[in-house]
């Protein structure tokens, strides 16, 4: 049986109190300055944010397919990636203001600059959320935290991987393709290629992410040479 507490700053910015208060300090923790003898934290804290992604995915298409149940499956993916990429978490992050409750493993305090620190932990939050209060919680508290970034002209932005493949068939007549080059300790590179002479390189946590990342560097230098 959990301890009742009152609720911290961050818990009534999202207007929910966690029962388990373990899994919000996991979820909150930056884990670059944890000590060695910390990496179970560490190892929490990641475990939230793997599973935070998977249930932000689920409950973002729940509510896309809800709400736009005229269109078709390509505008329901595209607007996924739309909502779910990096710059759209991070952004939500600041609107929190994230990065005022964030925990060091070495009690120090900085606000970080790397916007995938920030992506990451909206991820982790979502997942400590769903461990705690479940589906019905976290549906509740996703909605709540991109109800204003469902705007239809926003969600219609081209997915980079989508773009480029379009633009490619339409000028060359074939396919871009996509080759891991390593997995490193923290994600994944990858590269894309049009020809022999047009390629990219995009890292990203996930295959999906440095798929796109190298997508949009591949785009811009085509845009570039144009």
């Amino acid at each position: 049986m959990h301890k009742k507490h009152f609720p911290s700053p961050l818990e009534e910015t999202i207007k929910y109190t966690f029962k388990n208060r373990s899994l919000l300090d996991h979820a909150i923790t930056h884990t670059s300055s944890l000590k060695e003898e910390e990496q179970r934290a560490k190892s929490d804290n990641e475990k939230l944010e793997y599973l935070g992604d998977a249930i932000l995915n689920a409950v973002i298409s729940i509510l896309l397919y809800r709400k736009y149940r005229d269109r078709n499956e390509g505008f329901l993916s595209n607007a996924r990636s739309v909502l779910v990429k990096r710059d759209a978490l991070t952004e939500i992050a600041r609107d929190l203001e994230l990065e005022n409750h964030m925990a060091f493993g070495n009690g120090k305090s900085r606000v970080p600059k790397d916007s995938k620190v920030l992506s990451n932990m909206v991820e982790a939050l979502i997942g400590a959320v769903y461990m705690d209060g479940g589906f019905r919680v976290a549906t509740r508290i996703i909605r709540q935290l991109f109800h204003q970034y469902f705007d239809e002209e926003k969600l219609q932005t081209k997915n980079p991987k989508n773009e480029l493949q379009e633009y490619s068939q339409k000028r060359w007549g074939v396919l871009p393709r996509y080759r891991l080059t390593r997995k490193m300790q923290d994600g994944f590179s990858i590269y894309v290629y049009v020809s022999k002479t047009l390629k990219a390189r995009g890292i990203g946590k996930s295959k999906r992410e440095a798929e796109r990342h190298a997508a949009e560097a591949l785009l811009k230098e085509i845009k570039r040479r144009s």
